[in-house]
């Protein structure tokens, strides 16, 4: 959710020129009306940066960036300042109710509570302010027979997202009749005859494509009384989609529409005669219909008359898939958009699900809007890896659709759309009428979550609708009699995720983890803009997101009733912001937010100009030409004295009275803020005097009553605390250093010159033993209990015999000749052990022999035992000397 940066932006105050292009003019007579038509309220929209706002009568157009750098230009300045915005000349003579502009930013529709005109646009290069004359643009009235007066009145008017021009305009009138314009500049046969019209109530009722359910060209009076025509009340329309990649193919060619009575309709496909589709579109309905046949068919759960619905889709794909498309520019620039002819084999008017029922059925009251939030596209049947998904940019989404509907009681009903909407057509022939039995099982939405947007505040009276969010398809705005409230479902679209999109072996206890996890749901609700009073009634608020405009980059904005602009300026969200990570992570967040009001707007009363100048002036014209007495003479006690005395009481008293209710609110506003001032004022003493108290700051005044018990003499205990601290890090670091002593004298002292040398003959002695014989090498000699070593490079024989290496390889000497005489010993006793000899001079020989091999294996042992005992002494030495 975006984080709110700025309300009501100073360049939108009175006095400025943006304030004033949403103001009328001093000569309408609108001026004094506010008075709500019963119907949507849209009465601004945009294109980009560009504003357009319906003041009246007329069509007003300006630039967020011009009116912006015009109002700061005009601070300080109290010269006539010229106006910061065109005036657009439009036929009709009605209140405009709605705006909206087409796709690719050449029509502006303006519809009124019967009638709607569209005019065409000029570029932005076109219009400038050097010229305040007003702009009369070509424009042409949509419907001249059939949306008028006397016919039953609009409900709204969408554009087509398939639309290749952008330029397919949506009509649905509050009969239940919906008319798709193919509007064509230079066709103006296209703004006169609709290229298709349905009547609801009639194709709720037909059976067969071959029934005419088409919209009358002029209303029809009926004797008779039919539940449709109280239960077939339209209160809104929409399309399910947008057109972009990452939805289902199926939601950007669905219509739902909304009765007045909790009724929701679908209508699938509801397509122009050319339409451009996504990337995904045509991939993913061809994998999920050829793989929905072949289960179908595959086993005997299916019904014919499922059976006969995939037939319809794969014909209509089959249809769409052999035709070779027309590839077309995409609006600003974008990459060419591949356009195709809708087919013809299967009727253009597909056939109407629903009604779509809330379960549970809430308490609600009428239906004002709806929103749809198209599922995401299916990416384990369109991509084969990850990967192919990670590359084409698509964001994360939900599985099922998300509907929303609002109603005059400023609720917000949240609903899954769990089974879908494909595309649907009646039986071609009346043969298969039986299977339509079937079809009369009221399909259901669940009811997710409700959301009261009221505030205890009667808003009844009031048409609240819904704003797209231009940065979260998961985030959308809604206008209510209160103010403006931004609703997101990120925290739960994850986890919901999660849980519909496990594998077939995690199905266990899903069914509680969806109960714990529906109850916990938990959608944010913010409120960018606040109103007061009920009699604010603001106009469907907008939303534009341009980066290129300093410090406009994000704003929300709409008018009160009075024609008074407020805005909201909101933080671009970062796009790869986790939903749970917070705005901002400064010191200052744990800190309370502030409370949110709404800011003040000064009364209209202030601003009108007064009506007694006038009446004094009449009175002087009417003197002037010989009228009964002279308003300027003395004053006479007479009845035209009375008369006049009376009339001026009437004007004076009641423009006082408003006056003074207004001066009434702004002086109890002010009385208001004096006193938050003062509490204001009263805890930030308060927090001083806690901090000085703490401090040991003794600069503060006595002691109140009831506050806080304030410590005095702090800054002594705070002084001892320090000190004390202080002489507790100097003992543990004279600590630390003695046992850093105590260490080095364990196991770190440094070596004397003795062990240094022993370390030498060491390192010499075991140089020696392990060199040949013919290398050189120094040689070890022992003299009273001393190793000395001599460093002659060729030591002679006799001296060889004395040292420890030449003793050493005289044993080895000894081993090898001592081991070969016991090999050959061992050989003879085995050859005499095959001859029989005498047993006594065998059995003497034998013990001699086994005597000499005794004492010559103890010899053996004891040298070697000598010589593994000196190389451990040799190994110690060199560990100690490292």
């Amino acid at each position: 959710m975006p984080k709110i940066l700025a309300r009501s932006p100073q360049w939108l105050d009175y006095g400025t020129p943006g304030f004033d292009f949403f103001q009328p003019a001093d000569n309408d007579k609108s001026r004094q009306t506010g008075a709500q038509t019963k119907g949507p309220s849209r009465r601004i929209a945009h294109r980009g940066t560009e504003v357009f706002t319906a003041v009246g009568n007329e069509v007003r157009w300006s630039d967020l960036a011009v009116l912006k750098d015009a109002g700061e230009s005009a601070k300080g300045k109290q010269a006539k300042k010229q106006p910061a915005y065109k005036v657009l000349k439009t036929p009709g003579y009605l209140p405009i109710t709605q705006l909206t502009v087409s796709p690719s930013g050449d029509f502006l529709a303006v519809l009124t509570s019967h009638t709607c005109h569209v005019c065409v646009l000029p570029a932005r290069e076109h219009l400038n302010f050097q010229d305040s004359q007003p702009i009369k643009p070509r424009s042409f009235q949509v419907g001249p027979l059939v949306h008028v007066v006397e016919a039953p009145s609009l409900v709204s008017g969408i554009w087509h997202p398939l639309s290749p021009s952008g330029n397919c305009l949506v009509t649905v009138t509050k009969d239940a009749s919906v008319r798709l314009w193919e509007l064509d500049q230079n066709d103006r046969s296209t703004f006169n005859e609709p290229a298709l019209a349905v009547d609801l109530k009639k194709l709720a009722n037909a059976t067969t494509q071959r029934e005419d359910f088409s919209a009358s060209k002029r209303r029809e009076t009926a004797n008779t009384f039919s539940p449709d025509d109280v239960e077939m009340q339209v209160a809104a329309s929409c399309f399910g989609g947008a057109g972009r990649d990452d939805e289902n193919g199926w939601s950007s060619m669905t219509l739902w529409v909304a009765m007045d009575e909790g009724d929701v309709y679908a209508l699938c496909p509801f397509l122009p005669s050319r339409f451009w589709t996504p990337s995904t579109l045509l991939p993913s309905l061809s994998t999920s219909v050829v793989s929905k046949q072949r289960i179908l068919y595959a086993g005997a759960q299916g019904s014919e008359l499922q059976r006969l619905i995939a037939d319809q889709q794969s014909t209509w794909l089959g249809d769409v898939d052999s035709q070779d498309p027309t590839r077309v520019p995409g609006p600003y620039g974008t990459c060419d958009m591949e356009v195709y002819t809708r087919p013809e084999r299967l009727s253009a008017i597909p056939r109407l699900q629903g009604p779509f029922q809330l379960s549970p059925d809430p308490d609600f009251g009428e239906i004002t809007d709806i929103h749809v939030v198209a599922p995401k596209v299916n990416e384990e049947a369109l991509f084969d890896t990850e990967d192919d998904f990670a590359e084409i940019g698509l964001d994360d989404g939900l599985s099922v659709g998300i509907i929303c509907l609002t109603t005059n009681s400023s609720q917000v009903h949240v609903c899954l759309d769990l089974e879908g909407v494909e595309a649907e057509w009646l039986p071609s022939r009346r043969s298969r009428i039986q299977h339509l039995d079937e079809l009369e099982t009221i399909k259901e939405l669940l009811l997710l979550e409700t959301l009261d947007l009221g505030g205890g505040q009667d808003g009844s009276e009031y048409w609240s609708t819904f704003t797209t969010s231009p940065t979260d398809r998961y985030e959308l705005f809604s206008t209510q009699s209160s103010g403006v409230f931004s609703i997101s479902f990120r925290p739960w679209i994850e986890s919901l995720e999660s849980e519909l999109s496990a594998p077939g072996n995690d199905v266990e206890g899903i069914g509680f983890r969806l109960d714990v996890l529906m109850d916990s749901l938990s959608t944010l609700v913010d409120t960018p803009i606040v109103l007061e009073g009920t009699a604010a009634a603001p106009t469907a608020a907008i939303a534009i997101l341009d980066e290129t405009v300093t410090d406009t980059g994000y704003i929300v904005l709409t008018k009160t009733a009075k024609n008074k602009p407020v805005a909201t300026l909101l933080d671009i969200p970062s796009p790869a912001a986790h939903p749970y990570a917070p705005d901002s992570f400064g010191p200052t967040e744990g800190l309370p937010a502030p409370e949110s009001r709404a800011p003040y707007q000064p009364d209209d009363v202030f601003f009108q100009q007064l009506a007694f100048p006038a009446v004094l002036e009449g009175w002087r014209r009417e003197s002037a030409t010989g009228g009964a007495a002279d308003i300027r003479g003395q004053v006479r006690f007479s009845t035209y004295t009375l008369q006049k005395f009376t009339e001026a009481h009437r004007v004076f008293s009641s423009e006082t009275h408003a006056i003074g209710l207004a001066t009434g609110e702004l002086f109890r506003r002010c009385e208001r803020l004096m006193s938050e001032l003062k509490a204001q004022v009263e805890k930030t003493k308060d927090l001083s005097n806690r901090v000085n108290s703490v401090t040991g700051e003794d600069e503060f005044p006595e002691q109140a009553e009831g506050a806080p018990e304030l410590v005095r003499g702090g800054r002594v205990k705070i002084e001892n605390r320090i000190q004390a601290s202080k002489d507790k890090t100097q003992d543990i670091a004279q600590r630390v250093q003695a046992l850093q002593k105590k260490m080095r004298g364990l196991g770190a002292q440094e070596l004397t010159r003795r062990e240094k040398a022993f370390a030498e003959e060491v390192a010499t002695i075991s140089q020696s033993i392990s060199a040949r014989p013919s290398s050189p090498a120094g040689v070890i000699r022992m003299e009273n209990s001393h190793l000395t070593v001599s460093t002659d490079s060729q030591p002679s024989d006799a001296d060889d015999e004395d040292t420890l290496a030449g003793r050493f390889r005289a044993v080895e000497e000894v081993y090898k000749q001592l081991l070969d005489q016991a090999t050959t010993v061992q050989k003879e006793l085995d050859e005499k052990d095959e001859t029989k000899s005498d047993l006594q001079s065998s059995t003497a020989g034998e013990g001699i022999r086994q005597q000499k091999l005794a004492q010559v294996f103890q010899l053996l042992e004891r040298e070697t035992a000598l010589v593994d005992a000196v190389s451990e002494r040799l190994e110690k030495l060199q560990v100690a000397a490292r």
